[in-house]
């Protein structure tokens, strides 16, 4: 039985070797496992990192500490030398005003942990790079410019010598420190002009390192006027006579302007019999302001075609004087090709509230006091004023205690309006009929404001045949909380007074202050200037004045007599119902006061109206301009533009004028012009109402001839 026993020893001696085998595997294992046992801990470690790394002076860079393998991150901050800067708790390091000797400084961080345990960067400083210019330049031409017009803009940089981009911060101030409204200048340098010049007319615009606060540079810029002064809705109105008729013109309406053009409607009213009446006229024009305000206007009358300056299709011409961008002045003109103009009138441009226009009766509505001008239908000076009451839905009450109505013609006295409507349309004109009973006048009126209203009458309406009178003028709403609740004191304090009109054939014009109280009116001054004969009517010692609980009062001062219908305390529409003179104007509180040189200083705009050196109504002249003043009474400096009945000069100089404070409110100037056809100087006095408003009127003798006007300040 050899085999099988055979088989089991060789079986037994493989498995033997493998249990040698792995027992020696085994061994190794065993002994590492023997003998003592031992700690490894890892070693702390700290790192600083700051960026930037060239820190230019009074910049910073911002410092981090990146702790490892101890229980603690927190480090405290460190920076060698003196004058090499300083750093925060929270690592951030602010360089100094200077570069030291050695430009490299050094940041340490330290464990708060573990003493011993610190990291150091090293920083370069950097000085800032200087600003060597300041350009500014017209954005739309990219070429340098060292002034702007109103609303435009300059796009000003600030560089170094190498011709790079210094990063700055902008500031824009008055370069006189004399405040007003001096625009304002973006983060990117992009200054942008206000509407008006601000006082001085000069900006300092400055560039300030966004490095070093100290390092400045600084240019001045020059503010005027520009096309953009005049933007949106607007309503006009110009009255005088036509050449060589001497037949009443005048002409109201509204357009909308915006980069030097327009466009709009009218109504006309032309002497004549019979009259010729032109209502809804549309047209487009185009207008150009220069730097001192005074500028250009044109209409092209019935078309809807553009009307670019020089245009052949331009049917009406106009000089301007802007005050503001909600006003200013305007007479008619010749076009620049020739010197001798169809029409003399003047009158005034207003803003029209961006509410206004569009269908709506209830843009009048309260009780109006009213001053309507013109001519009547045999052609004699005219006046019509008084008041009446619509009540926002397109009615007009009769007269009564609760709603008043009623109008003076003339000297004719309080007539009672009887019941009519009105109604306004969608282009924001509106028509009217006031009738006493009698006297029936159909107007076409443009609302400048819920409290405004210009209006011109625009009879003869068919089937009328035969002539009619021309009036033109204004509404304004009475500013009280009561309908009929006026009383003595309506008409209180200082007051200035200012009339226009005709006695037997020749033009009168007056100035005045008085001093009203409880009913008594003492005469302060008074100028009159009839066809070229100036006097100074005074006081009579027993002037007066009454009041009805409507609005509608009587004033007796200096031997004049007259009508007023008042609009807000001492504010009220007037006419001179003196025996055999029509003449119309108004009441005005005066704020301010006295007069003295200085009050006059800054830039004005002026305009005047009457009759030229012939001094018969008719024969009228307007003239508009723009003066300086330094308010010292001398070096008055400027240019007008005249109209004389036709005859029109442009750009006349005003050279070395001078004014003289002659009273409590009043004043007398000299305006030497170098052209003039009666005259080398304009001798007037003057009126002040407020410090930025004034009543002027003509004093020199006949036949130097009639004006009287306003002057306002524009910055």
């Amino acid at each position: 039985m050899l085999g099988p026993n055979f088989h089991w020893e060789r079986e037994k001696v493989r498995w033997e070797r493998v249990l040698f085998l792995f027992a020696l595997i085994a061994v190794p294992a065993i002994l590492s496992s023997c003998g003592s046992k031992s700690s490894s801990t890892t070693t702390p470690t700290i790192t600083v990192s700051c960026t930037p790394v060239d820190v230019t002076v009074l910049s910073t860079s911002q410092c981090t500490a990146t702790v490892v393998n101890l229980s603690s991150t927190l480090v405290n901050w460190t920076v060698s030398g003196t004058g090499t800067g300083s750093i925060s708790s929270g690592g951030l390091y602010t360089a100094p005003a200077t570069v030291p000797t050695s430009n490299v400084v050094t940041i340490t961080a330290t464990s708060q942990a573990q003493s011993t345990l610190t990291a150091t960067a090293s920083l370069t400083l950097v000085a800032a790079t200087a600003i060597t210019a300041v350009t500014c330049v017209d954005p739309a031409t990219n070429t340098s410019a060292s002034s702007v017009s109103s609303g435009n803009q300059l796009a000003c940089t600030a560089t170094a010598s190498t011709g790079a981009t210094v990063p700055v911060n902008w500031t824009v101030a008055n370069t006189n420190k004399l405040g007003g409204n001096i625009g304002g200048i973006s983060a990117q340098g992009i200054y942008t002009a206000p509407l008006v010049p601000p006082p001085g007319q000069s900006v300092t615009i400055t560039a300030t390192s966004q490095a070093v606060s100290t390092q400045t540079m600084s240019v001045t810029a020059t503010v005027v006027f520009g096309n953009k002064v005049l933007s949106g809705p607007y309503v006009f109105s110009t009255s005088g006579r036509l050449t060589p008729a001497k037949l009443f013109w005048a002409r109201v309406g509204s357009f909308t302007a915006g980069g030097g053009a327009l466009s709009g409607i009218e109504d006309t009213n032309q002497g004549g019999t019979t009259n010729i009446v032109t209502t809804q006229r549309t047209f487009t024009g185009s207008y150009s302001i220069g730097p001192d305000g005074r500028g250009t206007l044109q209409f092209c009358e019935g078309t809807s075609s553009s009307c670019p300056l020089g245009s052949s299709s331009v049917t009406a011409f106009f000089r301007i004087v802007v005050i503001s961008p909600s006003q200013a002045h305007i007479i008619e003109f010749s076009s620049q090709a020739t010197t001798s103009a169809t029409t003399t009138a003047g009158g005034e441009i207003l803003s029209q509230d961006a509410s206004v226009p569009g269908a709506g009766n209830g843009n009048l509505s309260g009780t109006y006091s009213f001053n309507f001008a013109g001519v009547s239908a045999t052609g004699t000076e005219e006046s019509v004023i008084g008041e009446f009451a619509p009540n926002g839905f397109g009615s007009i009450s009769p007269g009564s205690p609760s709603a008043p109505g009623e109008m003076d013609i003339n000297a004719g006295g309080p007539l009672t309006l009887v019941g009519t409507s009105y109604s306004i349309s969608a282009n924001g004109r509106g028509t009217v009929t006031l009738s006493n009973g009698s006297v029936s006048l159909t107007f076409s009126f443009y609302p400048v404001s819920a409290s405004r209203a210009k209006f011109i009458e625009i009879d003869p309406i068919p089937p009328l045949t035969t002539a009619s009178s021309i009036l033109v003028g204004d509404a304004f709403k009475q500013q009280t909380s009561s309908t009929c609740g006026w009383g003595l004191s309506a008409l209180s304090g200082s007051t200035v007074l200012e009339t226009t009109g005709n006695a037997s054939g020749i033009v009168v014009q007056d100035l005045a202050n008085f001093t009203a109280s409880n009913g008594a009116a003492s005469v302060v001054s008074m100028d009159q200037n009839s066809g070229g004969v100036f006097t100074q009517p005074t006081g009579t010692g027993s002037d007066n004045y009454t009041m009805d609980a409507c609005g509608r009062g009587t004033l007796s001062v200096a031997g004049h007599s007259y009508v007023f219908y008042i609009i807000s305390p001492s504010d009220a529409v007037l006419q001179e119902v003196t025996s055999g003179t029509v003449a119309y104007g108004f009441l005005v509180p005066s704020q301010g006061g006295p007069f003295m040189d200085s009050t006059l200083s800054g830039s004005y705009a002026f305009r005047m109206g009457g009759t030229d050196a012939a001094g018969t109504a008719g024969s009228r002249e307007d003239f508009l301009g723009q003066f300086t003043s330094s308010g010292k009474g001398t070096g008055l400096a400027g240019t007008l533009d005249l109209n004389d009945f036709g005859a029109t000069q442009a750009n006349v100089a005003i050279t070395n004028g001078t004014y003289l404070p002659s009273g409590n409110l009043r004043g007398s100037m000299a305006l030497p012009l170098t052209t003039a056809p009666s005259a080398t100087t304009r001798n007037l006095v003057f009126y002040m109402v407020s410090p930025t408003f004034f009543y002027v009127l003509d004093m020199d003798q006949s036949p130097a001839g009639t004006a009287i006007g306003v002057i306002n300040n524009q910055f």
